[in-house]
Formats: structure tokens, sequence, C-alpha cells
């Protein structure tokens, strides 16, 4: 996979021997917070699978991390929700975070990482039951950023969920 010039990048699980976080800067704090010093550990404890992209130097271009999450199914926009159970919680993936450094704006790597963070909870979704797949667009205090990320998400088929 290449998304950033001519420097071959490949999306594989996280290894904290190979792979430089200190270089990673998305530009919005929380989210660098949490892969420098949250994603890992997560982890490691089984709550999250870290997955980067990275050059062969170790050199990170950006991240996601996928765990299994469940929905009410009251929280579903209607036509997802009818095929549904009238109560309770449906099963759900959770792309729970994701960033690309920006040395690499506008090269297409934050759609190449959704892509793969989607591949894989279809191969997962073949084996389990999942319902839905569930992302958060994170605050970054930038409107025109959030927009741009939302219509990124809504492109690939997401639906806004009011209130989630």
């Amino acid at each position: 996979m290449s998304g950033a010039g001519e420097r071959p990048f490949v999306i594989e699980p996280f290894d904290p021997e190979r792979h430089n976080r200190k270089g990673f800067r998305c530009g919005v704090t929380a989210v660098d917070n949490y892969f420098h010093h949250t994603a890992n550990k997560l982890a490691k404890a089984d709550n999250v699978r870290l997955y980067v992209m990275a050059a062969p130097d170790g050199t990170v271009a950006g991240f996601y991390t996928l765990n299994a999450h469940a929905v009410c199914y009251e929280g579903l926009p209607a036509r997802y929700a009818r095929t549904r159970p009238a109560h309770g919680s449906i099963p759900a993936a959770f792309i729970s975070m994701m960033g690309r450094d920006e040395r690499y704006r506008g090269s297409g790597i934050g759609g190449d990482l959704l892509i793969d963070a989607l591949t894989r909870i279809a191969r997962a979704a073949d084996q389990i039951g999942l319902a839905v797949v569930m992302l958060d667009v994170l605050d970054c205090g930038d409107p025109e950023r959030m927009a741009r990320r939302q219509a990124l998400y809504e492109g690939y088929g997401f639906a806004i969920c009011q209130g989630r």
C-alpha cells in the first residue's frame, strides 16, 4: 500500500519494538495522546486491536483501533433498525480511534486506513454476528476539519446517529 508519495506503507498490527510512535502527530491532542500513551496499553489488555500504517523504517503514517461494542436498538437510524430486535443491544464493531500524521494530509491515508479497518471487520463478521459498525467523529474544535472527516465517513456509507 502506498498512500504518501513513493514511500511504501503497510498496515499491520502495532509492534512497539518496530514502530516509532514518538514522531507521530495528527494535530488533535486527544488522538496524539491516545496513540502515544493509551492505545498500546489497551491492546495489551485485549480491549482493542491496534493497527498502524508504517514505512519499512518504522515511521508511522497512521493508525486505528478496533474493538467489540454493543448498540441499543433505539440508537439506530430507522432504516437500520427495522430488522433488529425491538429491545436490548445488538452486536457492533467499533472503530474506536483513527489518526493520520499531519505530514501526510491529503495523501489518501485516511481512506486507506478506513478501508483496511472495514475489511478486517467484514472478515470478523463472517465468523461472528456483527450488525453495525460504529465510529465517533472526534470534535477537534475545527468545524472545517470536522466537516471533512464527516464527509469522508458518509462517503463510505456511515450514517449520523444523533445523540451518540
